[in-house]
This record gives C-alpha cells, structure tokens and sequence, in this order.
C-alpha cells in the first residue's frame, strides 16, 4: 500500500511471521490474540484457539439462563438478580467452568451477566495464567482454581451452583489424522483428545461433579461432538439428569446439551 516505505526492525519480525505462517501455525498464536464473542483475547501454545461454535454456546447458555429467569418470576430480564431462596449465595448466581482455557467463556459470562459470581478451572497451570491475564485485561471478576478434573477431589470446588459449563476436551485420538496440521502440531493436546475406548471420560466425571455440585434447578451445559450426542444424552439420562435439550450449531450438527438437577 505504500512502496516508499522502508522497514527497519519491523521488517526481521514480519518475515518470522511470514515464515510462521507458512509453517502452518495459527496466525492467532502468531500474532498472539483471538477475537471471541466481540472480546479480544491473549491466546498461546498453553490454550485452545477459541472457536465461533463455542460462541453459540454462550449464546445458548444466555438464552436458557434468561428464560429461566422470567419462569422463576425473577422482575429484570436483563440480570441475575434473585429471588431470595432461588439461588446459591446472597442475590449472586454461583457459575462454574470446567477447563476454561484462555479463560473464553467465563470472560464472555461475566462481561454479559449482571449479579454473578464465576469460577473457573483448569488442569494446566500454563493456560490458567493465560485466563488470569484476560480476565484482568477485561476487568472481570473470576476466581481461577488450578484442578484436574479426573482426579482431583472435587471439594476444591465450590458448591450450590447455579450453572457448571464445560467445553472438554472430546476428539477421540483415532481421528487426530483427520484434523490439519495447524491444530495438531500447534494446540495442545490435552485439550482436544480422548482415548477412544471412552470419548465421554471428561463428560462422565463433569456429571459426576454436576450432580453433587449444583444446587436443586441448576444447569449443567455441554458442548459435544456430533458423533457423541445421543450417547452423551443417554449417559445424562442414566446419572439422574432431567429436561435435556440438545442444540445444533450453526451448520445444523449436533453441537450442545444441556441439562437439569432435579
């Protein structure tokens, strides 16, 4: 755009990014962001590149939780703000989520939700500092827990919540041929793959957990891979899960479930 400019410094990065690129890495990790629910996010090696399908999620997650709201005769449908006796601590609605990564989807609640208290979690100590720097650079408040979901005891966590969501890790290790380079060689892999003799491993535990740590009425949201949505909805029926509603993304595949404590 301007063939008089002459580039000194500049010009050494801009060709490691070139050369980066056509390496096959993500541009978001090269330039070190990823545009998520109209909030701009730091992203590394250490975390999942957020994805527009998980967009749909908070999407659906608003949605239900509004809805809900006005059938509990809750006055504003624009907040959080509860009934005394409806909810989990004071007028706050207690939120949970399990392997929050770049820390997406909490950030994306708590920018879009009045009266809430949020906690999020994650195995890698790597991608919870990753999460705390957005967090702060979008000035919420989330409390960050480092926790291993298959094997941590779950009183690390808190307790009479409203909503627990997760977007675990669910694309069995048989179809890591299947997915380009730029995810395989790039995002990390604990955050994508199951074995799998148990693609549902992430999704029995968190229902586990949901079961002993959601209050009476709250919701356990999902996202899922479309090859697993019947099992995963049979499997939540067996746990003693109520109202399950799956949803479809926006290219109509079988993408999200959610659930309720009764």
């Amino acid at each position: 755009m301007d063939p008089e400019l002459r580039l000194s410094d500049e010009r050494c990065a801009i060709s490691g990014d070139l050369e980066a690129l056509a390496n096959g890495a993500p541009i978001q990790y090269v330039i070190g962001k990823a545009i998520f629910y109209n909030l701009q996010l730091n992203v590394n090696s250490s975390v999942l590149i957020p994805r527009p399908e998980t967009e749909e999620l908070i999407a659906v997650i608003l949605k239900g939780e509004r809805r809900r709201e006005k059938e509990e005769g809750r006055e504003s449908p624009a907040n959080f703000e509860e009934v005394p006796g409806k909810a989990g601590r004071g007028n706050l609605y207690k939120i949970l989520d399990l392997a929050t990564g770049s820390g997406a989807i909490a950030i994306a609640l708590a920018k879009n939700l009045k009266n809430v208290a949020i906690w999020a979690t994650d195995i890698s100590k790597d991608a919870l500092e990753t999460a705390k720097k957005n967090a702060v650079h979008h000035n919420v408040k989330i409390t960050f827990l480092h926790h291993n979901i298959l094997e941590d005891n779950i009183v690390l966590l808190p307790n009479n919540l409203d909503v627990i969501v997760s977007n675990p890790p669910y694309i069995p290790q048989s179809e890591r041929s299947n997915l380009h380079k730029n995810v395989t060689d790039y995002e990390p892999d604990m955050a994508l793959f199951v074995p799998d003799e148990n693609p549902l491993i992430f999704y029995e535990k968190i229902a586990y957990i949901a079961k002993k740590l959601l209050r009476e009425g709250g919701v356990l949201y999902f996202e899922t891979h479309e090859k697993f949505h019947s099992e995963l909805s049979a499997m939540l029926a067996r746990t003693g899960f109520k109202e399950i509603e799956p949803w479809n993304d926006i290219n109509d595949k079988p993408r999200f479930i959610s659930c309720k404590k009764l």
